[in-house]
């Protein structure tokens, strides 16, 4: 069994607030019923982790805190009282608030927290307690799932280990762009001089114009919902990482469609064998695949990732209508070690309106207005 004083502390508040829900899942025995409150980024009315508890005949929560071990960081005093005012508003009310952090024992934040607490039960409100990393520890000898979880999946994986962003961000917001067009439609009526006129436009359009009008550089049509992701892998570890690849997925109905981005020269009127040269030389350097219609894989051909090493690489989707968040899942895969976790996706459309005023000589195609929202097109 690994000694107290070697248990490392979590390298990353997603691995201590997991931590802190399998431990207190045990000793509120509610393992099956304790839950993270929310996501990042929406409001958590002071409370990580919350469940009902039996032993407290109501809901409890935990609030935590991960802090610097460097500087010998603590809690301070107004940290706390943000935090407890926070869980005043959790809904239903809570009976205890714990403050699970990393930090280290400190009288005067328990001496801080036992008179909150007193203050609290004074008032009929919720109790207030803290845990320190060594109380954390001391629990994690108590409770064998918990600590057997924690020993072989996060207590040494900052041996070698990775950090997946959006150059940098665990959460960004992207812009697909559409069009709302209105049909208006205006009864005009035609003048003896218009009517020839538009009798000998007809006569016009109607005419062959015949193949060679058609021109052969024709415009590119781009697809406005195509949104790109810009993903930053990074060796946050202590070894040197060999022969990396990243495995990036979507669920199928989130998106539309997904794109490596990577396209062989096909250009019209050159020469077939430096076509080919200039594809063999593509695929040398090609590092993004896709495998599957929502999925992508990445496999660096600078493959050795030294400590504080990184790699940039980007992909394309459309998301599906109507979808305002979705995940974009990865798994890391290396030589004696794997990852895998997701980021999240915030999905904002830009409408751009338009209204098209349609003219008819005849009343009765007069109709009511007409309102369509398509994918914007451009041609380039």
């Amino acid at each position: 069994m690994i000694a107290q004083t070697q248990l490392k502390k979590p390298s990353n508040w997603q691995d201590f607030e997991k931590l802190c829900k399998l431990l207190w899942g045990e000793i509120w025995v509610c393992e099956d019923t304790i839950k993270r409150h929310g996501r990042q980024g929406q409001n958590q009315h002071g409370v990580d982790v919350f469940s009902y508890v039996e032993k407290y005949g109501g809901y409890c929560g935990i609030q935590c805190k991960g802090k610097d071990d460097y500087t010998n960081a603590q809690l301070t005093e107004g940290e706390i009282d943000v935090e407890i005012e926070k869980a005043l508003t959790f809904e239903p009310e809570i009976r205890l608030l714990v403050f699970a952090t990393t930090a280290n024992k400190d009288a005067k934040t328990e001496r801080y927290i036992r008179k909150k607490d007193i203050e609290n039960r004074a008032k009929g409100l919720f109790a207030i307690d803290i845990a320190a990393w060594e109380d954390i520890v001391d629990q994690l000898e108590r409770y064998r799932t918990t600590y057997n979880w924690y020993v072989n999946n996060c207590q040494f994986k900052d041996t070698t280990d990775v950090h997946v962003t959006f150059e940098g961000e665990m959460e960004i917001t992207i812009h697909p762009e559409y069009v709302r067009t209105t049909k208006h439609y205006e009864y005009k009526e035609l003048t003896p001089f218009e009517q020839t006129l538009q009798s000998r436009l007809k006569d016009f359009e109607n005419y062959n114009l015949g193949a060679s009008m058609i021109p052969w550089n024709r415009p590119r049509r781009v697809d406005k919902r195509w949104c790109k992701l810009n993903i930053r892998i990074e060796n946050i570890g202590k070894t040197v990482i060999k022969t990396p690849k990243l495995v990036v997925s979507f669920r199928a109905e989130d998106i539309v469609k997904i794109d490596d981005d990577f396209y062989y020269c096909n250009a019209f009127g050159m020469d077939e064998a430096a076509k080919a040269q200039i594809n063999v030389g593509k695929d040398a350097k090609r590092e993004v695949f896709q495998t599957y219609k929502n999925q992508l894989e990445y496999r660096p051909k600078n493959s050795v990732f030294v400590q504080k090493d990184y790699r940039y690489f980007h992909l394309s989707i459309i998301p599906a209508d109507g979808v305002k968040v979705l995940r974009l899942i990865w798994k890391f895969l290396c030589e004696d070690y794997q990852k895998e976790g997701f980021l999240t996706i915030n999905v904002e459309p830009k409408v751009e309106e338009c209204i098209k005023t349609i003219k008819v000589h005849d009343r009765l195609k007069v109709k009511p207005d007409e309102v369509s929202i398509e994918a914007k097109i451009i041609e380039e």
